[in-house]
């Protein structure tokens, strides 16, 4: 499984410097105009888009059809793809803490509680995301599933924007610090769900 960890580092190289200019962008982006949140949501959605993106590049290479010709199980493959994903995700949150630690020490702009309590909430957002849409892919490929992610991002972002419309009060502080304290579990529990999900789909798939 590290081979296949590596293997997808290496196939991000050339995304590298594109990356980091973005990630410079935003950081300044930042700083000017005193939007930290700014930045910590477009680290986790780079973040999201690693293990997609490696997956878009086997897809293009046809590389499943070359590793399931060596004694690799399938089950391997695609526990490579949530490791990745989960390395990732944490990778988004060190990144946000640095940065942001540095930012809020300059602006101010928020305190350092509410910066990590951020961090971990975006991070966790990522993850949950990712459960989502993974066994997605391994079932319709990145091209045919692009639609289908599209409507997992922004069917639920429409639905918390509609509420207050409808009438629907926000859930209270209390409800929300519930809701955060169980959100490890709630996550932990939809990727061990997830990963299941796309070992089924893996296992039963032809290349």
């Amino acid at each position: 499984m590290k081979g296949l960890i590596i293997k997808d580092i290496f196939a991000l190289r050339q995304q590298g410097k594109i990356l980091l200019a973005l990630l410079v962008f935003y950081a300044v982006y930042s700083v000017v105009f005193q939007n930290l949140s700014m930045l910590a949501g477009m680290i986790v959605l780079l973040c999201v888009m690693l293990p997609v993106t490696t997956m878009a590049y086997d897809e293009k290479s046809k590389w499943d059809k070359y590793a399931l010709s060596m004694p690799i199980p399938r089950k391997t493959i695609v526990l490579s793809k949530y490791l990745f994903a989960i390395i990732a995700e944490f990778l988004a949150v060190i990144i946000i803490g640095i940065l942001g630690g540095i930012i809020v020490f300059f602006t101010g702009e928020m305190v350092i509680g509410e910066m990590l309590v951020m961090t971990l909430a975006l991070g966790g957002a990522g993850l949950f995301f990712l459960a989502l849409v993974l066994p997605i892919l391994f079932k319709f490929g990145v091209e045919k599933a692009r639609f289908i992610m599209l409507l997992a991002f922004f069917i639920p972002s429409m639905i918390v924007m509609m509420l207050p419309q409808l009438g629907i009060e926000p859930p209270s502080a209390q409800t929300l610090r519930f809701l955060g304290y169980l959100s490890p579990l709630i996550v932990a529990g939809l990727l061990l769900f997830s990963v299941k999900i796309s070992i089924g789909i893996y296992n039963k798939k032809e290349f």
